[in-house]
């Protein structure tokens, strides 16, 4: 009797120290040796930060961790970043990391490998459930097979149509070839008070984002995977072509709009449609903020080849120079968790989690989950490679001056060309 029940307590203490490796870990417990410490989130300005910053006393409470939360524009925030970095201030904790700067923070040394903090069992939530992030927006946090962040933010751009104004000029949505496009974009403009679409031509990333989707709409390409230029050919000048004449039928001063200014006029119902990027699902369903709520569908980009769709999202990393690496990783999990991206729902989150597009309740209410969840698995890149940033400056200003009106197509693109030739040339692709 003795030997059975001492077999059966060892049984049981076994079962209770697996189920302690699998089960015990907390967050509050992870935490304490980080109480009282303070990080700094250096972020872009996007629904999915102010979500974060609302919940977190929940994650302050839970660690004694303090969170300082700070926005920039796209622009000035890596600006604010790149400074830290290079000078190894250690200002910043964590970074809000647009998927396309990968290459470029990774091969500088700016940003950790994240395997340090995966593999670790005191920090990493056995439940997190990594595989849970779409295939793509995980791709987005690697560089050379390893991983240098979490998914933050899916930010997929496609095309945002208002169903009741084309119920009310009786045209038919949304639009599958560029040629219904522009056909909707005609019948739908009715100036001053409805424009039959939006555009963010502003000299900025705005512009090349949105002439990119067109560009792939007409199966065009920057450059070919053996990085030869490809931007100024056939397919390039008609999709630049049918990009200026956008104009035609969108509101005045559209060349000097970004996303932000696309959002207001479709919350306003002041635009029939436009391309625009998924996070922005949420304030069209606000009625605080949005006079169309219930009217907004949303569909891939009309296109002659495969349907497009333009992934723009960012993760969230841990600087190579932050003094506070393992508290920051603590942070980064459960601001990408499931849990949290599921409670923020409608409040900004703009997840990256399959299992939060799963919920039935969500795809009821917000017609953008199913595009987003269908989007995620063929949209588009831009370059994640280092010259990127060189290469927008040289777009923005050429198509900017086309969609202006200061500039042939042909010649802009013409100019282009070269320019793009040599950023690869010295990078070493070619």
């Amino acid at each position: 009797m003795f030997r059975k029940n001492m077999v059966w307590l060892l049984v049981v203490m076994l079962v209770l120290a697996l189920a302690s490796v699998a089960y015990g870990w907390s967050l509050e417990e992870a935490a304490k040796q980080y109480a009282g410490v303070t990080i700094r989130f250096i972020t872009e300005t996007t629904p999915p930060s102010y979500w974060v910053e609302e919940a977190l006393p929940e994650f302050e409470k839970v660690t004694g961790i303090k969170v300082i939360v700070e926005r920039q524009a796209h622009p000035h925030l890596e600006e604010k970043a790149l400074m830290d970095f290079a000078s190894k201030t250690g200002i910043y904790d964590v970074f809000n990391m647009d998927y396309s700067w990968t290459g470029k923070y990774v091969k500088a040394g700016y940003i950790e490998p994240f395997e340090q903090y995966m593999n670790n069992p005191k920090l990493v939530d056995p439940n997190n459930g990594l595989k849970d992030f779409y295939p793509l927006m995980w791709q987005g946090t690697m560089w050379d097979g390893k991983a240098y962040g979490y998914p933050f933010d899916s930010v997929i751009q496609y095309l945002f149509w208002n169903k009741t104004i084309f119920d009310k000029y009786g045209v038919a949505g949304p639009p599958k070839t560029p040629d219904e496009w522009m056909s909707s974009m005609e019948k739908l403009n009715h100036p001053p008070d409805l424009y039959g679409t939006g555009m963010m031509a502003k000299r900025h990333l705005s512009v090349v984002c949105e002439w990119l989707c067109v560009l792939w709409a007409f199966k065009g390409q920057l450059y070919d995977d053996k990085y030869s230029v490809m931007l100024n050919d056939e397919n390039g000048i008609k999709a630049t072509e049918f990009y200026k004449k956008m104009t035609k039928f969108a509101p005045p001063g559209v060349t000097t709009w970004t996303w932000d200014d696309v959002s207001t006029a479709l919350q306003q119902g002041t635009i029939a449609q436009s391309v625009q990027w998924d996070e922005n699902y949420g304030s069209m369903e606000n009625p605080e903020e949005s006079k169309i709520v219930g009217q907004m569908r949303y569909a891939p980009v009309p296109s002659f080849g495969d349907p497009v769709s333009h992934y723009g999202g960012s993760s969230l990393c841990v600087p190579t120079s932050s003094k506070n690496k393992e508290a920051a990783f603590l942070f980064i999990q459960w601001a990408t968790s499931q849990d949290i991206q599921k409670r923020g729902v409608g409040k900004g989150s703009s997840p990256t989690r399959v299992s939060v597009y799963e919920v039935q309740e969500f795809r009821d209410k917000f017609p953008s989950f199913s595009a987003t969840d269908t989007a995620a698995a063929t949209t588009g890149w831009r370059p994640r490679i280092p010259e990127w940033d060189d290469m927008v400056e040289i777009l923005a200003l050429e198509i900017n001056s086309v969609v202006a009106g200061a500039k042939d197509v042909k010649a802009a693109l013409d100019d282009s060309a070269p320019k793009i030739d040599a950023l690869l040339k010295k990078g070493g692709y070619k």
